[in-house]
């Protein structure tokens, strides 16, 4: 790996870290304080997917970066700089919170997160796909994933387990500083992209016709329901565990260390496995193979929430463990295909819109999981979890195979691998 290749890599990887923390924050730490201000799993269902909205409308955004931007300072760069100031303020601003506060307030500064966060995600992967070449991607995909789980560990686990010992003010300030470090690297750091973007912001029709021109290739709703049927899955299965864990009687430490600390590392350690791998198995194999090992996760829960004896520490951190191994790996593989699918001229705007439908799914696996869970238990949503994912693998070979018989879609990356 020369020189260039490692600088690009190590300014993703500090933009796809600070994604990390906010997204950490919202998967473990925000269902924890919904159910410690007794809010129920009814309402965690049609709630809490609802503060995901501004991730689903990632392709506004786009639409915004592709169309207002700095020519001097950068197409991507000059979103990511200001938006990732911005989110940490509003964390700071977080800080004035106190837990058994008014969760209307809470709400409200979990959902300006959200929202900036998103700008930034959004910013991120136009960056990343601009800057990285094809054979840069494998580990560059993995340098991605396992940097925004390390992110997820400040924001999903050191936060939660920080909470006894410096309370939640200094616990949010802590997290707004370690935000604003990740941010000098592309601060400091001015890597040319690959594209040339001056001419592409000059029209409205360039601009706004990006999506509309994604939509218009052939055969792009199968892409995206692929995306979707991998992406349910993620919240499907792992969006109930704060709440499930909480409700076993696991304190904040003890669920930030497993959900915020072990999880992300297992995720890491899965990421770097999937980047090995990846490009051995090929995209098709990568994403049939890992995802069917989703059925060993929801296994392994279900398996849990059935023996009441076995929720403890000693008996959950082994499946915690398989299951974010696996979740790295998936990840990966969908990251990279969806990297494959993105023009580098839109790559923004592409990867969003593929992203967005992504979102959703998630969330809509989430609220599925969470009413199952009201009305059945916990157990009874994980044994729903795995016909699903034999479903999901199916709907992915088939979807996959149609779209490798479209020429437009084999000679996108053409020009940069025979294997595209």
């Amino acid at each position: 790996m020369n020189r260039s290749t490692t600088t690009k890599i190590g300014v993703i990887g500090a933009l796809y870290f600070s994604q990390g923390i906010p997204n950490g924050f919202f998967r473990h730490t925000v269902p924890v304080v919904f159910r410690d201000s007794g809010i129920s799993l009814e309402q965690i269902a049609l709630f809490y997917p609802a503060l995901y909205t501004p991730w689903m409308l990632k392709f506004l955004w786009s639409i915004l970066v592709d169309r207002f931007h700095s020519e001097k300072q950068g197409k991507y760069r000059s979103w990511i700089i200001p938006v990732q100031f911005i989110t940490a303020g509003v964390m700071a601003g977080l800080a004035l919170w106190q837990l058994g506060g008014p969760i209307s307030m809470f709400i409200l500064g979990v959902l300006l997160i959200n929202v900036f966060s998103s700008m930034q995600d959004v910013s991120t992967d136009g960056h990343a796909i601009s800057l990285l070449n094809f054979g840069e991607r494998g580990w560059a995909n993995a340098v991605q994933v396992g940097t925004f789980w390390v992110g997820y560990v400040v924001g999903g686990g050191v936060i939660l387990m920080l909470f006894g010992s410096l309370g939640w003010s200094n616990a949010l300030l802590a997290m707004a500083v370690i935000y604003v470090l990740a941010t000098i690297p592309i601060v400091l750091n001015r890597t040319s992209a690959s594209v040339n973007f001056s001419a592409l912001s000059q029209t409205p029709r360039k601009t706004w016709g990006g999506i509309v021109d994604f939509i218009r290739q052939p055969k792009v709703l199968k892409i995206l329901g692929l995306v979707a049927a991998y992406r349910l899955l993620e919240g499907f299965i792992r969006s109930l565990l704060p709440t499930m864990f909480k409700d076993w009687g696991m304190g904040l430490e003890q669920i930030g260390f497993v959900l915020g600390v072990v999880a992300p590392v297992a995720a890491l350690a899965g990421a770097v496995l999937a980047g090995s791998l990846a490009n051995r198995l090929g995209r098709l194999q990568a994403l049939l193979v890992f995802g069917s090992l989703q059925a060993v996760s929801a296994l392994g829960y279900m398996l849990l929430t059935m023996q009441p004896a076995n929720q403890t520490m000693a008996a959950v951190l082994p499946v915690v463990v398989v299951d974010h191994l696996i979740s790295g790996m998936t990840t990966v593989a969908l990251f990279s295909v969806m990297m494959d699918w993105s023009r580098k001229t839109h790559g923004g705007t592409d990867y969003t819109c593929m992203d967005c439908v992504g979102v959703f799914a998630m969330m809509f696996g989430t609220s599925l999981s969470y009413l199952l869970a009201s009305q059945g238990g916990y157990s009874m949503s994980f044994g729903i979890a795995l016909p699903i994912v034999g479903l999901s693998v199916f709907a992915v070979w088939r979807l996959y195979s149609a779209i490798l018989q479209e020429r437009h879609w084999q000679n996108l990356n053409a020009a940069e691998s025979p294997a595209a």
